[in-house]
């Protein structure tokens, strides 16, 4: 690629203040007003003396960035197998070839081998996993005449994933550092005691953050109602992953050095041990070309693949003559637990995507003793970027762009020891600065960072308290406070990391890393199938897997013949934070969602593998996940306004919504328009995937496919709302602009639930029966009008009746759910059409309270849930009321089973009552559970006790309060025994006989909670 640069412009630099704590203002230079720079001499002298400041604070020595430490050759492995291309998918064929490699043994090196893909087109529909040490994929070259992979479809995975296991394990105590200050390029550490610790020992330093830190830095306020945006004491923790070189006494050497001080004053340092036995190495990705699918039509398409490559877990790894091209995001992206990676001459060629936030960023690292280097890309938005508390040093070396949208810089809070080493960004800027509130409040981006002989068409350096940045041999439009040294000219040594490189290492050391080519020949290498000859039977379909589909049965919902137990969730509505000590904070980023996208980043408040949610929902007692669309799609909606927003820089996490991009026009987020008439694949598919999980776990997805929210309340919450007129191109004839109350409420429901609208009834039609279609297969699915929804009876005909056509079209008959009101409720039951359409009763919207008074708002009074609640003054239901309605729905519609989420109903009573999915112990005895869906609810007693049962058979009785109760045995006629159930554990324990025939009294103990199961 071509690259030019504009003339060098002369610069100023204008001051950064704060005026009270958290306010940031810039003095911007206006009209002929020009404020000359103010340069000092440059720390660091040609043949690479040191000037440390006062505090002993210098530049770091970057050069153990990169593989093996830095200076170190990429090793070339032995190709161990060959992959020739053929028609249609190759992904199963090139990932049996991997995990061929991957099962040989390791050599004294720590190295497998290579699997060689042969020059050809591979199509790949699925993704590429990594997941063994000595492992190298390798193409036949990067360009069009090479190997080719192409991610196919509509998912947006990444392509290839070099990924590790997230164990690491931390190892004894936990050891103070007692120096009072640690500078910025210190190596050496004073600890309380080394007893633990060892030359060749793998540790974290860790530098805290407590509050009187983020006070200097300004970081513990923020303007107006914005404290999501808030630096948090302890959330902002810097951890460096080094290797003790050498102990003396209690001083330990690292074999790195340190990029934030340690102060004794800001709470020191600790030190201690760890192993992390998953943790991969020596891996690679080298020599191809690597392409995105897309859809043509629309030059902003997004469903399509976002990363080429993605490390985490790893170190020791590399990615070398790798050619993207149309990926959304990023051609190499390395996670947090990397270290020592190495990512040279890569090309990144025409992203194809919407041109906003947290798309293109072509080279990242969240990682620490990362090189890039002899890297270019095109079209990129953050070209060159550090993550949240990347510890460094991580090192941009000879990296280029073409006409680049933004900045390359930290796009996260405190990414320290950085360095920008001959870089060019052309049409972009260079920053090392202050994003203040920029998304969610990253706030002081980079510190003790370096901009060595780059340019930019701006260049901004700016240094937080009691730290530095610095800018030396630049060229560009100059912006900040930082250390700037040398501006306008060369320096010396023309390049720092290799300075620094050969002065640690020796010249040879430079040599290593130069580029060199990657030669393609197999040896003497067999081919896949010579390999593997029972190639054929492993890529063969597998038998399915034994299963615990959902139904409904004698109006009890079980799965593989018990009854399904748990509490039951609900997606997060709208929060998250990047900065991995918030993401996992459930009060932070909300819990788990389905349908929260955050680029690259799967975990907790994140991307969640839903593999990994539904394990933690079982560990947890939970069955059921109440899913739906977010209440926004980005974060900068958190501040509430209503104002179009003055630019596409959206906030991840990302709350999907269930439609398209159309990839035309511009919506309120300053995306492209919706299409509600096209729906988005990747939400639709992550409810698919969860279904399927569930089925094989026994977990249950209960699909509410409207959520009132947006239309009720906070006006803000409608602003970017898809249905928005402004926001889509599909025209629901929603007034412009829309009518908010007092400039700030939405009280929209009438309109929204409208639909003698034709044009707005068939929009809703088309999407109930994508909601339908896209889940038909899939068993373990309820499926429901809203969240919240409070509407009127005549949309939930029509939902009903949508419903009902699509069943009558497909012969399928999926469960659904009535959750509404109660007078809404009621008059659906009653209707002897669209009531038989009806499987599951939710009471979720009415209760009677524990005072005997009806809370149950009408429906379609524009009058949301919670504000319904704080209205009411009869107070709230209790698990006795919460029994009392499941008895009386169950006995009036016995086929149709009862659930509710409201938090007072009590396990044991609500199933004995006839309700599903029961909040009971996760341990309560399969026995029970296989017995309950033969029962049927039989008459109970005054004093409150619940009867089951399967006359003559067995029967399960529940006494509130204990005492003695009296059961018509009549129908058995051979003796039957009683299982006293310990209602803590649901364990059967003591066991004793009565006879059948009569009607029986079974004492219980009095004045306390008892349950019992009798059988034959």
């Amino acid at each position: 690629m071509s690259k030019t640069f504009p003339g060098l412009i002369s610069f100023c630099r204008p001051q950064s203040r704060m005026l009270g704590r958290g306010l940031f203002i810039i003095l911007i230079i206006v009209a002929p007003i020009i404020l000359q720079a103010v340069q000092i001499p440059t720390p660091i002298t040609a043949n690479l003396g040191y000037l440390p400041d006062a505090l002993g604070n210098r530049i770091p020595d970057f050069s153990n960035a990169g593989y093996a430490g830095g200076g170190v050759a990429l090793p070339v492995m032995p190709v161990k197998v060959v992959v020739t291309p053929v028609a249609g998918e190759n992904g199963p064929r090139i990932q049996a070839a991997i995990d061929y490699v991957s099962s040989l043994p390791l050599d004294a090196q720590g190295f497998r081998g290579a699997v060689l893909l042969a020059p050809g087109r591979f199509e790949v529909a699925g993704q590429l996993h990594l997941t063994a040490s000595g492992v190298v994929l390798r193409g036949s070259g990067q360009g069009e005449n090479g190997t080719i992979l192409i991610a196919t479809g509509k998912d947006r995975r990444d392509l290839i994933q070099v990924r590790g296991k997230a164990n690491r394990t931390l190892l004894g105590e936990t050891t103070q550092v007692t120096d009072n200050y640690v500078p910025v390029g210190a190596d050496k550490l004073n600890l309380a005691n080394t007893n633990s610790l060892q030359a060749g020992s793998t540790i974290l330093v860790t530098r805290p953050s407590p509050a009187s830190w983020l006070h200097l830095l300004g970081m513990d306020e923020v303007p107006a109602r914005n404290t999501f945006l808030l630096w948090r004491p302890d959330t902002v923790n810097i951890e460096w992953d080094r290797t003790i070189t050498a102990i003396n006494g209690n001083e330990i050497t690292l074999d790195a050095p340190l990029t934030t001080a340690l102060d004794a004053q800001y709470g020191g340092g600790t030190v201690v041990a760890y192993v992390w036995p998953g943790r991969i190495e020596h891996v690679g990705v080298e020599n191809l070309r690597l392409e995105s699918a897309f859809d043509p039509a629309n030059p902003k398409d997004e469903e399509h693949s976002w990363m080429a490559i993605t490390l985490d877990n790893a170190q020791n790894c590399w990615v070398s003559s790798v050619t993207a091209v149309h990926f959304v995001s990023s051609l190499a992206q390395v996670g947090t637990g990397c270290k020592w990676v190495t990512v040279q001459d890569c090309q990144s060629l025409a992203p194809i995507s919407e041109l906003a936030g947290y798309r293109r960023h072509t080279y990242t690292t969240s990682g620490q003793l990362t090189l890039f280097q002899r890297c270019a890309s095109e079209n990129g938005q953050h070209d060159y970027t550090v993550g949240y508390l990347a510890a460094g040093p991580n090192v941009f070396l000879q990296c280029e762009t073409h006409l680049s949208t933004s900045f390359s810089g930290s796009i996260g809070s405190w990414a320290s020891g950085t360095l920008f080493d001959n870089v060019a960004i052309d049409g972009g800027e260079l920053r090392l600065d202050n994003l203040e509130t920029w998304n969610q409040g990253v706030g002081w981006a980079d510190a003790n960072s370096v901009l060595w002989q780059s340019r930019a068409g701006r260049i901004i350096c700016r240094s937080p308290p009691g730290a530095n940045n610095w800018a030396i041999g630049v060229w560009g439009e100059y912006i900040g406070d930082g250390h700037w040294s040398q501006a306008d000219e060369f320096v010396k040594p023309d390049s720092l990391y290799l300075a620094q490189l050969a002065a640690r290492l020796g010249p040879s050391a430079t040599t290593n890393i130069a580029a060199t080519s990657i030669d393609p020949a197999p040896g003497n290498a067999p081919h896949l199938e010579q390999a593997i000859p029972d190639l054929a039977e492993k890529l063969a379909a597998k038998p399915a897997a034994p299963t615990k589909s959902l139904s409904l049965d004698n109006g009890w919902l079980v799965a593989d013949g018990k009854l399904l137990i748990g509490k039951q969730i609900e997606t997060g509505w709208w929060k998250g934070n990047l900065n991995p000590s918030q993401a996992i904070n459930p009060t932070i980023s909300a819990g788990p969602a389905i349908t929260r996208f955050v680029p690259g980043r799967t975990g907790n408040g994140l991307t969640d593998d839903l593999d990994e949610l539904a394990d933690a929902m079982l560990a947890a007692n939970e069955v059921a996940f109440r899913q739906h669309w977010g209440l926004w799609y980005d974060m900068r909606s958190d501040d509430h306004e209503r104002i179009r927003r003055p630019d596409a820089n959206v906030w991840p996490p990302f709350f999907e919504q269930p439609f398209a991009r159309s990839g035309q026009g511009e919506a309120w987020d300053r995306l492209s328009l919706y299409d509600l008439m096209k729906y988005n694949p990747w939400y639709f598919g992550r409810l698919h995937q969860f279904a399927e999980i569930g089925r094989a776990k026994g977990l249950v997805l209960i699909d509410e496919m409207y959520f009132q929210h947006n239309v009720l309340e906070d006006g803000a919450h409608y602003a970017s709302f898809p249905w928005r007129t402004a926001n889509n191109l599909s025209n629901p004839g929603f007034p412009e602009p829309p009518p908010y109350s007092g400039d700030k409420r939405m009280f929209f429901a009438d309109m929204f639930y409208d639909m003698t609208q034709p044009h707005l009834r068939e929009i809703n039609r088309a999407y109930i029966r994508q909601c339908l279609a896209n889940l038909t297969d899939e068993p373990n699915v309820i499926h429901t009008t809203g969240q919240e929804f409070t509407g009127p009876l005549s949309f939930e005909q029509f939902w009903l009746d949508s419903v009902g056509d699509w069943e009558k079209e497909t012969g399928k008959h999926p469960l659904i759910a009535l959750s509404t009101p109660k007078d809404v409720q009621d008059a659906i039951l009653a209707d002897p059409v669209r009531g038989k359409l009806i499987s599951v009763i939710d009471l979720k919207y009415w209760w009677q309270s524990a005072k005997g008074q009806l809370f149950a708002p009408p429906g379609g009074k524009s009058i949301a849930p919670r504000q319904a609640e704080r209205d009411w003054k009869g107070g709230a239901p209790n698990a006795a009321t919460i029994a009392g309605m499941v008895s009386d729905y169950r006995n009036r519609f016995p086929d149709k089973a009862i659930i509710t989420d409201l938090d007072q109903a009590d396990g044991w009573g609500f199933v004995a009552a006839g309700g599903s999915l029961p909040k009971l112990p996760a341990t309560t005895d399969v026995r029970l559970l296989a017995a309950i869906p033969k029962m049927k609810p039989m008459p109970s007693s005054a004093d409150g006790s619940f009867v089951l049962g399967e006359p003559g058979k067995q029967y399960f009785v529940y006494a509130p309060k204990g005492g003695t109760i009296s059961l018509d045995l009549s129908a058995a006629n051979t003796p039957l025994t009683i299982h006293h159930i310990n209602l803590r554990d649901g364990k059967l324990t003591t066991e004793e006989t009565v006879s059948g025939d009569s009607t029986v009294q079974i004492a219980l103990p009095s004045g306390q909670p008892a349950a019992i199961l009798i059988t034959q």
